[in-house]
């Protein structure tokens, strides 16, 4: 199965149930104070973003599992959770957004998908960005990681992002670029962490592997996930929350590379309009005998190979210009 690549724009009245399903009458350990409700108090499309809110709600029960352990708790909030119907494999994932002010509202963006053929108790969870209920801030944010959980090839990587400034009443991009054997998180066009799969065991951190930027489990078993958005709710960081504060987002994309040729790709000089010249061939050669390759001034541009690149003679790099030339290992999930 060749997973999609996927947008939601939020232009239209509802949310599309096509593309979405909401959360109704959960409780989850990562909101202590809120359980999950489809109310459009807590869920609802409006002037091109989707709003997740916080209502007071008449008690409510609700268990959930800690550890495999039932809890039963009463709640007088919700707040909501939305998921995608479909999981993606692989690409490069964005959201903008804007972040609740008031400390005790916790808005997380991540996503989630049970590992095969394991049992379904054991997950893979990549993290585009959640808060702490352990260190409320609003100058702090978490970028994490969690693949095979539960399984003797257990790997995490957490890292916490310490802000100069809050970085709530602003618009923020935040972005993760999931590739067969390595994972990138992004906030607004900065790189802040990365994590890379391989089986050498002297770059992973096994047995103890919490904050190892490496994964030990082969990349064909990188499992395919859900989109999770949520916002919920830590009455210990303020007993007072402002409730007409909420979680908008603008967007959400998501975007694929797009297969080559088979053998090198040798253009007779470089040219942004050309449409092969992003895709992922099987090498790359930039410049040589009778060829030029002159990158030009204020652009980004990666360029892909599954087996390498060649910068020849004559390649230039023009004032301005990022420019990055990639090898990675492919999978058919990665392409559109």
């Amino acid at each position: 199965m060749i997973y999609n690549d996927f947008s939601d724009e939020f232009t239209g009245s509802t949310l599309n149930s096509a593309k979405w399903t909401v959360g109704n009458g959960i409780c989850h350990p990562m909101s202590p104070s809120a359980y999950f409700s489809n109310s459009l108090e807590n869920v609802k499309v409006e002037s091109g973003k989707l709003k997740l809110k916080i209502v007071e709600r008449d008690p409510f029960v609700c268990t959930y599992y800690n550890n495999q352990t039932p809890v039963t708790k009463t709640y007088y909030y919700s707040g909501g959770w939305v998921a995608t119907q479909n999981p993606i494999h692989y690409g490069y994932i964005e959201m903008k957004c804007y972040l609740p002010a008031d400390i005790a509202l916790y808005p997380c963006f991540w996503m989630y998908g049970t590992i095969w053929p394991y049992q379904m108790t054991d997950y893979d969870e990549i993290d585009v960005f959640e808060k702490s209920l352990y260190i409320p801030s609003n100058s702090m944010l978490m970028q994490n990681f969690y693949h095979d959980t539960g399984l003797p090839t257990w790997n995490k990587l957490c890292q916490t992002l310490e802000f100069n400034q809050s970085y709530v009443g602003q618009e923020n991009i935040f972005a993760v670029e999931w590739l067969p054997e390595e994972i990138h998180f992004y906030i607004n066009g900065n790189l802040t962490s990365s994590i890379k799969y391989t089986t050498n065991s002297c770059y992973y951190n096994y047995p103890n592997p919490d904050n190892s930027y490496y994964t030990c489990t082969e990349f064909k078993y990188a499992t395919p996930q859900k989109f999770q958005i949520s916002l919920s709710l830590n009455l210990e960081a303020n007993p007072n929350p402002l409730l007409t504060q909420g979680f908008e987002i603008d967007y959400i994309r998501s975007y694929k590379l797009t297969e080559g040729y088979n053998y090198e790709f040798w253009p007779a000089s470089f040219s942004m309009s050309n449409p092969d010249m992003f895709k992922v061939h099987k090498s790359v050669r930039l410049g040589g005998p009778g060829h030029s390759a002159i990158i030009p001034p204020g652009v980004n541009i990666t360029l892909w190979g599954k087996e390498g690149i060649i910068l020849d003679q004559g390649f230039t790099l023009s004032p301005g210009t990022d420019f990055t030339a990639r090898t990675i290992k492919t999978d058919p999930d990665l392409f559109q």
